[in-house]
């Protein structure tokens, strides 16, 4: 039995996987209409606070583009759109990796059993 894992373990990773297709994928769309996004070499040089207004921003300019029937950047002028894999963040404190582990736990107890 190789990799035996409870059946709740793999409802959350399975329901984990789509979830971060689904943000990734909305990252995409992101990137692609906001150059911004874009370009940054794959992070933003502001506070996580300034960060998450400006993604918030983002998302409403774009749902508010949607409406209004806003293109996107014509093919030849846009950047690769393709969605770049997310790598995990390290974290050597072993206190923090403690707790994220507690926190998965909880959730898998809550909503996947």
């Amino acid at each position: 039995m190789r990799n035996a894992r409870p059946r709740a373990e793999e409802r959350y990773n399975e329901a984990h996987g789509r979830t971060r297709q689904i943000i990734e994928w909305t990252f995409g769309l992101l990137k692609a209409r906001f150059r911004c996004l874009h370009l940054t070499g794959e992070s933003l040089f502001y506070s996580p606070k300034k960060v998450c207004q400006i993604v918030v921003a983002c998302c409403m300019l774009h749902n508010l583009a949607l409406c209004r029937h806003v293109p996107f950047l014509q093919e030849e002028e846009a950047v690769d759109g393709r969605v770049a894999a997310v790598d995990p963040v390290d974290s050597e404190d072993d206190e923090a990796q403690d707790e994220e582990e507690d926190n998965r736990s909880a959730v898998i107890r809550q909503y996947f059993q």
